[in-house]
């Protein structure tokens, strides 16, 4: 019998990771996969941990793996017009994206806590062009670590992180990548601020010692935090829930026939992704 890896080193915001790990990882083995990560299956197969408190979380198993795709895409479509970019994942917990967007040039960094980084060395290999950096993304020190040429394009992103960060932390961050990084695009996912409210009624995260910290309603707020900021694009993915009314709960099956505008509005204004420009 093989051993399992143990994950009791993975507490508050680092066990997070299980969360988008189980997403990805059920998505692949469904008939009809939004995304296919077989990676996450075998990781997921590999780890002593119990998947089955997420079981009942289908909207953050739907709406993680519409989450992962929209950012592969933003990734790949800024690979094509910058192919040797620098990319660093912040809080990248076991995430797979490399494997899936990997042009054999891009400059990739992983940052994370040190356990996770250590849990994540025993699935991934490093290698000249894919790096780890065994630190929280709030200790800055992991941006000297950073290798990047003079005028070298650079894209900064960290997914399902923003929320357990307090808004101070969010600020403190940009403002970090500013002075030390700029210009430099960020790329990263928010949700409102009532859902920023409600950790204890979510459908993983309260499974979890986690708990949402920050949220925002109008992503032109950023471009308040420093001149230097600019609202490149934002896209509110979960309104997608609506492209896959099967995977829906049987009354927002109903809602959504009979009242299409409530759901709607409701999943779209819930949470996003939004993209920065920072210059000089």
């Amino acid at each position: 019998m093989q051993l399992r890896e143990p994950t009791n080193q993975l507490t508050g915001v680092a066990e997070t990771l299980t969360i988008t790990l189980y997403a990805r990882a059920i998505e692949t083995q469904r008939p009809d996969p939004i995304l296919c990560d077989p990676k996450a299956v075998e990781i997921a197969k590999s780890l002593d941990y119990d998947f089955s408190k997420y079981e009942k979380g289908w909207g953050s198993q739907l709406g993680c793996v519409i989450r992962v795709r929209a950012i592969d895409r933003i990734v790949q479509n800024f690979l094509e017009t910058h192919p040797s970019a620098v990319i660093i994942n912040l809080g990248a917990g076991l995430c797979t994206r490399f494997s899936r967007v990997d042009n054999g040039e891009v400059r990739w960094y992983e940052v994370d806590f040190p356990e996770v980084i250590a849990l994540r060395r025993k699935f991934f290999q490093e290698n000249d062009r894919y790096r780890f950096i065994a630190k929280s993304m709030l200790d800055f020190t992991w941006m000297d670590a950073i290798q990047r040429e003079a005028n070298q394009p650079m894209l900064i992103l960290y997914e399902g992180v923003s929320m357990y960060l307090s808004e101070a932390d969010n600020r403190t961050l940009l403002q970090h990548i500013e002075t030390r990084f700029a210009p430099v695009e960020v790329l990263f996912d928010v949700i409102s601020r009532k859902r920023s409210q409600s950790s204890k009624e979510h459908d993983t995260v309260s499974k979890t010692n986690a708990e949402f910290k920050w949220g925002i309603d109008h992503s032109k707020e950023l471009e308040t935090w420093s001149p230097q900021i600019k609202l490149k694009s934002e896209e509110f993915y979960l309104a997608q829930f609506l492209d896959y009314p099967q995977r829906l709960p049987i009354v927002w099956r109903i809602v959504a026939q009979l009242f299409p505008s409530i759901p709607l509005a409701l999943f779209k204004n819930s949470g996003r992704i939004v993209r920065l420009q920072i210059e000089n």
